[in-house]
């Protein structure tokens, strides 16, 4: 579970590359984890030269309040051209974009400008949304929260002609999704929602929301290296500066490094993920938000509230999320984002407590060593004694779960069933519905959650895994569906091997049956090139393709209706009658095609 659980570790890594680190005086300085940013340096080091962890590139920076403790380059950001990684580089930061968001929000709401609580309709213009589901108010904090009810949106988000950039307003109302929770009730991450609050941002202020960042966040702090345009358009030296990065995925078998190119994916929705920098900057940044002279607001107070609770794990007083920054528990509690593009991964986090933080970038879409070890070695590892006196794992969480962060309506409907938990692990109960699974290699904390209708979930950070003691029938439902499709498929064949050879029988209702089989396959093959087609797009599909793949599937669902009514009339029929068995097969193919186009609402198009 807890493999599946964790960030999924894609790439084990080979040979190391470059490194240039750079370490300021005070290496003796203890991090929270009990090792000095000496030791870390070092740790970075054996990292590197260890065999078994090839990696492209990694930028590594460690900072306690004003001071940076640590910065490391590592690697390159073009192996063919051997362009090591430097101070110059640029990598892209994803979701790490969303704290401008939140922390434009918090500056607006000490202004008195924005109200957290109001309905952000209010903010909007009028008759922005088009699917919502439900009429209760969708407040600031939701959006912040990332409760606002929305599923993944399955429309394209990113485009790779700079030329096709929409507007942020027209880019939102092209890829709302459907709204399938009430507001306020299920945590599902939603790059929507944080796209959604940087335009009532700008709504709000008047000012377009690049040229807001820009104005209140990147000038006071001197981050002169740092784009919010998704075009890159708003700083040509980070322009020039990203186009020279390459990105890469390890193969852990081989050790070697295959190259993606650039992957100038442009993601329209940009406030969810399109800033773009330096490491100095993005250490920068996180400097000012452990800073008591809160450089980013007017009064500190308003620095201090942005990291209180705002949503919390069990009945505890642990929080989860803090105005849109994630707190995670390590050796001692964290706050901060972490980021992922199709062209690389960012974290940032840091303790306000001891003013220590970890700022992180690589060119690595599925991630590498210095990604995942860091956090630990910087602030250490989460154990059951931090909260508890010790003892055993003597809890069991057990059943199935599916993500909130995922789709349940549309075309998609059927992809939380594909990517299920099976839990069936120990846990240490630490009180108040939260409980902690894992082994000293890691640990992570889930936490009980009872939705209104009486639904069971568990909490996981920034999504709820939602418990469903249907999972199994569904499963079979749709294995069901892909199996009789294979063998409508060889009965296709068999029937055209006896209609050529004179042997092929004429009976009641065989034509509607050829008919059935042969819109089961399209089914079939439809809902399977669906998934290849939005994975092969990896910024969503168009909605000229959704409506096509769903006209295909109702015209499949019609088919196979008549199908099946025609072999039960076919049943009662006095003559040319073939074996009632045959008949039962038709009828039972027939039907679980159309339960599974139905169940799973691969005709739906609109809307997701």
């Amino acid at each position: 579970m807890k493999r599946i659980i964790a960030r999924s570790i894609a790439a084990l890594c080979a040979s190391a590359l470059f490194a240039v680190p750079v370490c300021a005086e005070d290496t003796g300085y203890v991090l929270p984890s009990g090792i000095t940013a000496g030791d870390f340096g070092s740790a970075l080091e054996k990292l590197e030269n260890d065999s078994k962890t090839p990696f492209a590139s990694a930028e590594v920076g460690v900072f306690k309040g004003g001071d940076v403790l640590y910065t490391g380059n590592f690697g390159y950001t073009d192996i063919e051209n051997g362009i090591a990684a430097d101070e110059n580089s640029v990598y892209e930061w994803g979701s790490i974009s969303k704290t401008f968001v939140w922390v434009s929000a918090m500056q607006l709401w000490e202004r008195g400008q924005l109200d957290l609580g109001a309905d952000i309709r209010t903010y909007l213009p009028e008759g922005f949304f088009r699917h919502l589901s439900y009429d209760d108010p969708i407040t600031f904090m939701d959006l912040m929260n990332h409760s606002a009810g929305w599923q993944e949106t399955m429309r394209q988000i990113e485009t790779s002609d700079e030329s096709t950039v929409l507007p942020l307003k027209e880019a939102l109302q092209a890829c709302e999704p459907a709204q399938i929770h009430r507001p306020g009730e299920v945590t599902a991450y939603s790059n929507y929602g944080a796209a959604l609050a940087g335009y009532v941002v700008e709504c709000v202020s008047g000012t377009d929301y690049c040229e807001y960042v820009h104005e209140n966040i990147l000038e006071p702090l001197g981050m002169s290296h740092t784009s919010v345009d998704p075009t890159h358009s708003d700083n040509p030296w980070v322009k020039e500066q990203r186009r020279k990065l390459k990105c890469y995925r390890a193969d852990p078998i081989s050790g070697k490094m295959t190259d993606l190119g650039n992957r100038l994916d442009y993601i329209m929705p940009y406030p969810a993920g399109a800033v773009t920098g330096t490491l100095a900057d993005l250490m920068t940044y996180g400097q000012a938000l452990v800073n008591d002279d809160a450089p980013l607001f007017l009064h500190k107070e308003t620095q201090d509230k942005l990291f209180e609770g705002t949503s919390f794990r069990g009945s505890s007083d642990i929080p989860s999320c803090c105005h849109g920054f994630w707190a995670e528990e390590y050796g001692v509690r964290t706050y901060g984002h972490s980021g992922a593009t199709n062209a690389g991964q960012a974290n940032l986090i840091f303790d306000p407590v001891s003013k220590t933080g970890l700022a992180v970038m690589i060119n690595e879409p599925d991630g590498n060593a210095f990604l995942y070890n860091t956090p630990e070695l910087v602030f250490g590892k989460l154990t059951p004694d931090r909260f508890t006196a010790g003892g055993t794992a003597d809890t069991r969480l057990t059943g199935y779960y599916t993500m909130s962060r995922s789709t349940y309506r549309g075309l998609f409907r059927f992809m939380p069933y594909l990517t299920a938990l099976s839990l069936d692990e120990p846990a240490y109960d630490i009180g108040n519905g939260v409980y902690l699974i894992g082994d000293e290699n890691g640990m992570q904390m889930l936490s009980d959650k009872i939705y209104p209708d009486g639904t069971r979930a568990l909490g996981y950070g920034s999504m709820d895994l939602i418990r469903d003691d249907g999972y199994i029938t569904e499963l079979l439902l749709l294995a069901l569906y892909v199996v009789l499709a294979v063998a409508a498929l060889y009965f296709i064949r068999v029937r055209r091997k006896l209609k050529k050879h004179g042997r092929r029988e004429a009976y009641s209702g065989s034509a509607a049956m050829t008919a059935g089989n042969i819109a089961l396959v399209v089914s079939a093959v439809t809902w399977l090139g669906s998934y290849v087609m939005y994975c092969a797009s990896g910024s969503g599909m168009t909605f000229g393709s959704g409506a096509a793949l769903g006209v295909i599937q109702m015209i499949c669902a019609a088919v196979c209706s008549v199908s099946a009514v025609t072999s039960v009339i076919s049943t009662a029929c006095g003559k040319n009658k073939a074996p009632a068995h045959i008949y039962i097969l038709n009828t039972l193919m027939n039907t679980t095609a159309v339960a599974a186009v139905m169940y799973y609402e691969m005709y739906v198009f609109w809307g997701c």
